[in-house]
Formats: structure tokens, sequence, C-alpha cells
């Protein structure tokens, strides 16, 4: 009986100590590279990227147009606190995309993102995020157009 007591207590201990745990998740930001049938990077200014002046990207009822100014080329991120930084185009890994946040990686989300092209069509991408309090684990889903998918999302145009 006595085994089986002090079982239960460390039992307690342990699950009282993970529940207590920090976790420190880094920023979320949307990535989503556009490309052709064949695979064309069609973002890289190189390529003509006009076509996407008054891209729009709508969050939570707001809409925010793309930052065709706020192009950068990063050579590390260091992740420090949530900072929005809009909708912009970047440069990551050898390839241009559209990046909209930082999100807190901490939070649990359930959210669409409706990207409106300036020729008048349009993507919608969901993302989810559950959080497990207990482990920390995160469950973390993409979705366009209603079909699973990573971030970077790639779409075809």
């Amino acid at each position: 009986m006595k085994r089986f007591l002090t079982a239960i207590i460390i039992a307690v201990i342990a699950l009282s100590a993970n529940s207590c745990r920090i976790h420190d998740y880094t920023p979320i930001n949307l990535r989503i590279q556009v490309q052709d049938s064949e695979g064309k990077d069609l973002l890289d200014p190189a390529n003509d990227n006009s076509w996407l002046l008054g891209t729009t990207i709508t969050f939570r009822g707001i809409v925010v147009e793309l930052d065709e100014t706020n192009i950068t080329v990063p050579e590390t991120k260091e992740y420090g606190p949530v900072e929005y930084q809009g909708f912009r185009l970047e440069k990551m890994s050898g390839c241009w995309e559209l990046v909209f946040g930082d999100f807190d990686g901490g939070d649990e989300y359930d959210d669409t993102f409706f990207i409106s092209w300036p020729d008048k069509k349009y993507s919608v991408i969901d993302y989810s995020r559950k959080i497990n309090s207990m482990s920390g684990n995160v469950r973390q889903t993409w979705t366009l157009d209603g079909k699973e998918c990573n971030n970077p999302v790639v779409i075809v145009r």
C-alpha cells in the first residue's frame, strides 16, 4: 500500500510539473509560393510579377494589401517577440514567397485567409492549430481551397 501511495504522489508531482512548464513557440507566418504549371516562380521580380499589383489578403474581416515596397531578403531571422509585419514579398531559400504575419506561436487558431488576386480569382487558406495543454504538443493543419497542404502553401496559377 505504501508503494502505491508513493507512486500516486510521484505521478501527481510529475503531472503538476508538466502543467507548469513554460513553452516557447516560434511565431507563425503564412507563407505562399506561386508557380505556373511548369514550376516557374511567378513571384520572382525577374519574371515580371507586376500582375501582383492589387493582391489583398483578408484575415478576420480585415483587408490588407500586398506591400510591394516591403520586399525583403532576410539572411537570418531571430525569433523574439511576435511582431506583425504585414503582407509582404520575401525571398527564402532561393524562392520568392508572399508572407503574412507574424502570429503568436503559443496561441490556438481556427482561421481562414482569403487571398484576392487582381484577375478577380481568389484562394482560400484555412489554418487550424491546437495545443495540448498537458504535453505541450501542437497539431496544426493548413488547407488550400479545401485540400490539405503544407506551409509554405504552393499555389499553381
